[in-house]
């Protein structure tokens, strides 16, 4: 049988004469080749961006479907190719990027889970690749922030969070590895240095929370700040504030809720009066830029979003930090 009478998944299989996976074809990132989240096969194929799911929603209090995310998210995939025009740059010829699959969850168990997805991301960080993880609720960012703490060598983490809700609670119900803790879990370790909040906005922000930000010396620009200020002035003092030269790697993290919920109706914790999904991509453009170790994309919920638009959004600024990676003197534009 010729090679091009069949589509599963990977890379232009199959398509010398039309992209077929726009329509067609198991649904991996991009149609992007299967690979394990295991150090040597990822040397082996030179990899320098890997995609991980992580479907955790068990510590989620409000509405559910996050667990549906990572997959989603592959499907929305398939209303793009692998050249990003608007960067000049193929994906896969410039990063090698490939699709790790999910993280084998344990349902209702989140120090075994994370563990998991904590071996998973720093496999594809020693292997040299930048982790690209879909989840999943907001406590998806602990194992991530964990990860990479772990493995710096010389200096410090830093971690950009944009959420409309800050996320510093101690703990929930006596639960600390909860979807509301990711900041705190991150601003105790050992080697942080530097945390920043953006796009904090809403009713939903416990005073305990807003004290925790004061007393850890969190950076934090809310909704407002950036209204005033404008994106430009806020990124550069988010730049100023986290690469230094304390920090060794930095996380980057989007709770697709910081968007107003017109743009990303797919959502467990929906806020009205947020960023617009254009403010958003020209954040993580400006933040790539310097450099980023991880991306963290959650909230995800496609259960209420029949269009998928939120799992749209998140498959937009993954692929803009993809492209300003591989080549961050494109022009940003067609």
């Amino acid at each position: 049988m010729a090679h091009d009478s069949y589509l599963t998944y990977g890379k232009r299989e199959g398509q010398a004469d039309f992209p077929t996976h726009l329509i067609s074809g198991i649904p991996s990132f991009l149609k992007g080749d299967v690979v394990p989240p295991v150090t040597e096969k990822l040397k082996e194929k030179d990899v320098k961006a890997a995609v991980l799911g992580l479907p955790w929603e068990h510590t989620n209090t409000c509405r559910p479907g996050t667990s549906m995310g990572p997959r989603a998210i592959r499907c929305a995939t398939d209303h793009y190719i692998s050249h990003h025009g608007e960067f000049q740059v193929d994906l896969f010829d410039a990063l090698n990027l490939v699709d790790c699959g999910d993280v084998q969850i344990i349902p209702g168990n989140a120090r075994r889970t994370f563990d998991r997805a904590e071996d998973c991301i720093t496999n594809i960080v020693n292997a040299g690749a930048i982790p690209f993880i879909f989840g999943g609720d907001d406590s998806c960012p602990i194992p991530v922030t964990s990860a990479l703490s772990k493995t710096c060598s010389s200096g410090g983490l830093a971690y950009i969070h944009f959420d409309s809700h800050m996320d510093t609670a101690k703990d929930v119900g006596g639960e600390e590895l909860n979807h509301a803790c990711p900041v705190s879990r991150t601003a105790e370790l050992p080697n942080c240095e530097a945390v920043a909040l953006l796009g904090i906005n809403g009713a939903l922000n416990p005073p305990q929370e807003r004290k925790f930000v004061d007393e850890h010396g969190i950076l934090m620009f809310t909704i407002w700040d950036i209204e005033e200020q404008g994106v430009q002035a806020v990124a550069d003092q988010v730049i100023e504030h986290v690469w230094t030269d304390k920090v060794e790697k930095v996380v980057l993290h989007t709770d697709l809720d910081c968007m107003d919920q017109a743009f990303v109706p797919g959502i467990t914790t929906p806020e009205t009066g947020g960023m617009t999904p254009r403010e958003m991509i020209k954040f993580v453009r400006a933040f790539a830029k310097r450099g980023i170790d991880a991306y963290v994309i959650t909230e995800c919920s496609p259960v209420y979003d029949p269009a998928n638009n939120a799992a749209r959004v998140a498959v937009r600024l993954s692929m803009d930090v993809m492209g300003t990676i591989a080549n961050p003197s494109g022009k940003g534009r067609v």
